[in-house]
């Protein structure tokens, strides 16, 4: 087998984000703006917060929070804070593990700066894994 390509060469490097004060309407506005399932919470400095996702969305609903004061809040209120990070250098078979052992849809790839905290700098989905299974077969 040939060696395997890294998270960075097939990662999305475009991060759609939001602040974690950004108001949960605006944030399900981004999703269907730009069409994605999940998009990556920063706090002030730009540093990795959480992640918002549609599932985080219908569970404030569910919750029977008031509609109209719910879509108020700040999407911190509602997103989830334990993120499963991965780094640019991993390769895919160590991110595909990650994504299956926690039973989830997508990684934040981050850096890790001086300030010891982590920047979101790209998105790797499992549809960005099984494009690439299908391209290896070629």
């Amino acid at each position: 087998m040939t060696n395997q390509p890294t998270v960075g060469e097939i990662m999305n490097p475009g991060v759609i984000s939001c602040r974690v004060e950004t108001s949960l309407r605006e944030a399900i506005d981004l999703l269907q703006q730009h069409r994605i399932h999940a998009l990556v919470v920063v706090d002030g400095p730009g540093s990795l917060a959480g992640v918002f996702s549609q599932t985080d969305a219908l569970r404030a609903w569910s919750e029977g929070r008031e509609y109209e004061r719910a879509m108020e809040r700040p999407v911190g209120d509602f997103m989830t804070n334990e993120v499963v990070t991965c780094m640019a250098h991993f390769d895919i078979n160590r991110a595909a593990s990650l994504l299956t052992n926690h039973k989830i849809h997508r990684l934040v790839v981050v850096e890790e700066r001086n300030d010891g905290r982590v920047w979101p700098i790209g998105v790797l989905s499992q549809t960005d894994l099984v494009r690439k299974m299908g391209q290896q077969e070629d």
